[in-house]
């Protein structure tokens, strides 16, 4: 059982970092490293992908507009189920635009998993801003 436990907890420090990894990347070979040819993504801006090309050409597109880009994981969840794993985040996003610019935003953000040949491949990412007025980044419990 404690080999299953330790196995578990490594999973998730790797899926920890690789997001983590993701968030400080400022280019598109970065931010698509851990990921699988055939993974699906929408992110922000409205933005839908199937495979790591158009990724690629709108991270590198989206990132030369830009002085830098801080993220900080204000909230963090992690679970694995078997060879599937999903990360979920709460983001606080600070953007310095090459023209002086700054932009600052709450995004939440869902990595979705699997561990192929031995590794963990992202699959699936959903990132976006919350609608509907002014939130906090706290997420509510029961």
């Amino acid at each position: 059982m404690k080999n299953t436990n330790d196995n578990r907890q490594r999973d998730k420090e790797v899926l920890t970092s690789i997001v983590k990894e993701m968030a400080e990347s400022m280019t598109g070979a970065q931010s698509t490293r851990h990921w699988a040819e055939d993974a699906l993504w929408f992110d922000i801006p409205a933005f839908a992908s199937r495979g790591i090309q158009p990724a690629l050409k709108m991270f590198d597109s989206v990132f030369k507009g830009f002085r830098s880009c801080n993220i900080e994981v204000l909230e963090e969840a992690v679970t694995i189920n078997g060879d599937m794993g999903i990360v979920c985040t709460i983001q606080k996003v600070h953007i310095v635009l090459k023209n002086g610019d700054t932009k600052r935003a709450l995004v939440r953000q869902t990595d979705c998993f699997e561990r192929r040949g031995g590794e963990w491949k992202l699959i699936h990412e959903h990132a976006s801003f919350p609608a509907g007025g002014d939130w906090d980044g706290k997420i509510v419990t029961a």
